[in-house]
């Protein structure tokens, strides 16, 4: 069985630290969002909506709490990959989908294989800080609705989804886009051996 390749940790470019620290922001934009909400929400407010925006019924304002705890899942979850990819692509392989990613990096130099991780992570940030977004809107909307008992109703629900697809989409280009610079690389190694 072959083994697999190590990689040498190396710290992230300038961009990729903005985008961390970009998303962490987010992050706590959201819990504050939330807490704002039930500092200055009465105790009852609008919890479900109809197509067109009225309120059906009520409910907590805590429930934002819970809100913000179900938003910070994927922000969290993608600061803690991104802060431990090293550790992660090293020891974990198998935790990751990335064959395109392995076969590529097998025939680049070892010396830049640490710049590719660096990469590929650095799209993950850029997903993560637009989701980190769409979901920092969606509780500032959720915010709003409750202090005025009215949801901006059909565009509320819909723009998120395909917000979401659109952020789906665009990682998907940029990480074609990642695999076949990478394959340049290793080919042109390749060929200069």
């Amino acid at each position: 069985m072959a083994k697999p390749l190590k990689y040498k940790s190396m710290p992230f470019g300038k961009r990729a630290r903005n985008l961390f620290a970009f998303l962490l922001g987010e992050l706590l934009s959201i819990w504050i969002v939330a807490a704002a909400a039930v500092i200055l929400l009465p105790t009852i407010v609008p919890a479900q909506f109809n197509w067109s925006g009225t309120a059906l019924s009520s409910g907590f304002s805590f429930t934002l709490i819970i809100i913000a705890l179900l938003f910070s899942i994927i922000p969290i979850a993608i600061l803690i990959i991104a802060l431990f990819r090293f550790k992660i692509v090293n020891d974990y392989p198998y935790l990751l989908n990335m064959p395109s990613f392995y076969a590529n990096a097998k025939r680049i130099a070892p010396s830049r294989r640490s710049y590719w991780v660096n990469q590929y992570f650095k799209i993950l940030l850029v997903g993560g800080v637009y989701i980190s977004a769409i979901l920092l809107i969606l509780v500032l909307e959720i915010y709003a609705a409750a202090s005025k008992n009215y949801l901006n109703g059909f565009l509320s629900i819909i723009a998120p989804i395909v917000a979401i697809v659109a952020v789906a989409v665009l990682v998907l280009l940029l990480l074609k886009n990642l695999y076949s610079k990478m394959e340049v690389e290793a080919s042109t190694r390749k060929r200069n051996k």
